[in-house]
Order: structure tokens, then sequence, then C-alpha cells
């Protein structure tokens, strides 16, 4: 069950800042600002975008439809701070013929994120649940588990010389994980660098996400990608990888299965 304690926590914070921002002189609000704080993680495979990737050997697909809405900043001369809301579904499907959907997953996220100088940090809460489509409890004869993540997370990027990227690091706590109840604890971290011009109208990237979770003893997800960003407005960036993925599969119903894939892929950041 979840913690009735954990839940005015956020809210109350949130308070707390604006309050704090309203007694400062040379403090600005402002609503549903276009800059967001903490970066893209652009390997993450359960970052929050607009994306179609291709599993180069088989049929899979992959389909993610969400994005990040920045709600508020709050900007004084030495720090920044923001309050964001992120949704995102992600199914994995089968086509052609006609399409087989497999797994429909959902990923909720509030995070407060804090910028100040190269560094920027970031306190969220979060949900995410795994279900098996109808497809595939008819096709695999499976009946689905419950999968349910309540989390806290704690994170913080840097940024590199001369533009040249971030590296980042966080940890979160699952204080409501089923069907794992008892192993709470996910560390993740990695890096995205390049940004080198390419033919006057790409930037090349390369970018690495590891984690490990103590839910499948301490066993990781590890995502390699290399990349172009092709077109960058505002909060908005368009981009295609490729990916290079192993270790366990990070849908809610195969947790603690493990697999290896390489993925084509067409991004919307937002």
């Amino acid at each position: 069950m979840r913690s009735p304690a954990k839940r005015p926590l956020f809210p109350l914070l949130v308070t707390a800042i604006l309050a704090w921002a309203q007694a400062r002189t040379q403090t600005s609000v402002e609503f549903f600002p276009e800059v967001r704080l903490f970066p893209r993680l652009a390997a993450d495979a359960l970052t929050h975008h607009i994306s179609l990737s291709k599993v180069t050997h088989n049929r899979d697909w992959i389909g993610t439809i969400g994005g990040v809405a920045p709600l508020v900043s709050v900007r004084s001369p030495e720090v920044t701070w923001q309050l964001s809301a992120a949704v995102t579904t992600f199914n994995r499907l089968i086509k052609p013929p006609g399409i087989t959907v497999y797994t429909i997953d959902y990923k909720v996220d509030i995070p407060i994120d804090v910028r100040y100088d190269d560094f920027a940090f970031r306190l969220a809460i979060g949900h995410y649940s795994g279900h098996f489509a109808d497809d595939a409890i008819e096709l695999l004869g499976k009946s689905s588990i419950q999968s349910v993540k309540d989390y806290l997370t704690v994170a913080a990027s840097h940024d590199l010389p001369h533009g040249w990227g971030f590296v980042y690091a966080g940890v979160q706590y699952n204080y409501n994980n089923i069907p794992v109840h008892d192993r709470p604890w996910q560390i993740q971290w990695g890096f995205d660098a390049g940004n080198v011009p390419f033919l006057g109208f790409a930037v090349l990237y390369c970018a690495v996400d590891i984690k490990l979770k103590q839910e499948v003893a301490w066993g990781s997800t590890q995502s390699y990608q290399a990349g172009a960003r092709l077109v960058e407005k505002a909060r908005y960036l368009l981009r295609v990888a490729y990916t290079h993925r192993r270790g366990h599969d990070e849908r809610g119903q195969f947790f603690n299965t493990r697999e290896t894939v390489n993925l084509i892929s067409i991004f919307l950041d937002i």
C-alpha cells in the first residue's frame, strides 16, 4: 500500500518555493516557460518523448507518446527552480501484417528541477505501471502480473566544458514496488556528449545510460546510442538514432527477463 504520509509533501514543497520567491527581491515567476532546466536523457528507454523505433532483428516496433510540460519557473540571481509534469505511454507491437500490441506501459513524473551554474538537480515523484495488451494475453497464453512502481527520484547533472554535453547520475527509491516489495532501489548514470556539427543541418552525438536495479539482484539495463539532432526549436527537438540495448527488459511484464535489441528510431523530444 502507498504511504499516505508521503502524498502531501510535494504540494507543500511547491508552496514553500513560491512563498520563498515572493519574499525575495530580484525574483521573477514565469508560467509555462520554454526552457527546461534538467537535460533530456537521450539513451534512457523510459524518458518522456514521442518516438517510433524498429527492432532490427524481428518485426517488433516500440512506440511512445508523451512529453514534458514545464509549468512554472522561479528565477533568482543565484538559482532557478522549475516545476514540471511529464507523462508517456510505451507500446511494444508487431507489424506487419496488421498490428499486434503486446505491452502498454504508463509513466507519470512530477519533477522539481534546480539549475545552478553548470549543475542541475532534480527531485521527482513518479508512477510507473506495466500491462499486457489483450493481444499478448491471447497469443502468449499468459496471465498479466501486477507491475507497479511509485517512486521518488533524486538526480544531478553537470554540463561538460565548451558545450560538449553533460554527465548525470541519480537514485530512485520505489516506496511502492509490486510484485517485488523488499528491493526498492535503483541507481542510474550516464552521459550525452559530442554535439559535433555535420553538413550544416545536423548535430552528431552519442549517449550512454546505465541502470542497476535491486529488484533483479542488481542486474543492469544498458543503452548505447549514436544519433543526430536535426531540428531544435524552443523546447522541441527532432532527432534520429541507432541504439544498442542489453540487459533486463524495461517493460513491466518482462522486468525479470533479459534481452538484447538494436533499434533504429526517430524521436520528437517535447
